[in-house]
Parts: structure tokens; sequence; C-alpha cells
């Protein structure tokens, strides 16, 4: 059996899936992740006119929770390893994104199943963490996800589009 903490990384991953699935995008799933990379995005050809470059890719670090906390500006807090942390701040090939799915807080309702419709309830929210400063702190980060930054499969579109431009995200 799973652990909790495995259930809501196979969620994650799951709504991951789903969302880029829509987009027609393809979501793989590194053998090993020791650089803070639990899947990578990726698209065929060229997805926009404008684009730069064909075949973007978005690695991701995926992480779900029933703890966030809004605060007053709109943003869930969350506690990120210093490793996490430091992997996702750092200047790399390719754009790096956390995803956070926040879950209900009941277990029971994660999961829904209708005879025409599969639930998956929550929301998952992304925010780039490229260039943040180093922490002072010695096991964890708090980091701040704007609740704006919610991860549809439009904004995924919108995102990929810009990583096909060699924009930040």
């Amino acid at each position: 059996m799973l652990t909790r903490n495995q259930v809501e990384s196979e969620l994650s991953l799951a709504y991951l899936q789903a969302v880029a699935a829509r987009m027609t995008f393809a979501v793989d799933v590194p053998r090993v992740d020791s650089d803070s990379v639990d899947a990578v995005i990726s698209a065929k050809g060229r997805i926009d006119v404008t684009s730069l470059r064909a075949s973007p890719r978005i690695e991701v670090q995926l992480k779900a929770t029933m703890q966030a906390l809004v605060q007053q500006d709109d943003k869930l807090s969350y506690k990120l390893t210093l490793k996490n942390y430091d992997d996702l701040r750092a200047d790399t090939l390719l754009p790096r994104l956390l995803i956070l799915l926040v879950l209900p807080q009941d277990e029971t309702i994660w999961l829904l199943h209708e005879p025409e419709r599969l639930i998956l309830q929550g929301s998952a929210y992304y925010v780039s963490l490229k260039g943040l400063p180093a922490s002072n702190n010695a096991g964890h980060q708090t980091i701040y996800v704007p609740v704006a930054n919610q991860l549809t499969p439009d904004v995924l579109r919108i995102l990929m589009i810009k990583a096909s431009k060699l924009e930040d995200l």
C-alpha cells in the first residue's frame, strides 16, 4: 500500500498528465530524480507562430499538500526542502517550475468517481523560483505561490509558448 505522501505524489502527477494531455503535450517521468525534476512536459514541433524553438520542454518539481495557507497577499505559503529550493532557483538549460497541488483536508474526497466522470478534487498552482537568492535557513525555505498562478490547460499552453520563445516563466 502507498503512504499518504505517495498517494499525494501520484495525484499531483495525474493532475499534471491530465492538464498536459488536454493540450496534446506529453509528460515524461525521469527514471532517476537527483535534480529535483519529477516530470518533463514536452511538445512536438513548433507550437506557435511566434516560437523561436521547436519542441519546447519544461521541467517540473511536483508537490502536494493539504496544508497550504493563503496569505493576505493572495499567495500560498509552502515549506520546501532546501535542496529542492536550490535546485529550482538555479539557472538551468530548460525552464523549471514548482507545481503545488492543494488537496482538500478530507482525503475521502480527493478522487471521486461517478458514472460519467472522474473528479480529482483540488487545484494546482505553479511558480518559478529561478534567480531567487540563496537561503540562510538550515533545512527548509518557505516559498510563496500566487493563487493567480493556477495551472490550467490554457495556462500550460501559454507557459509552453513562453518556453519556445526562450522567455522566463
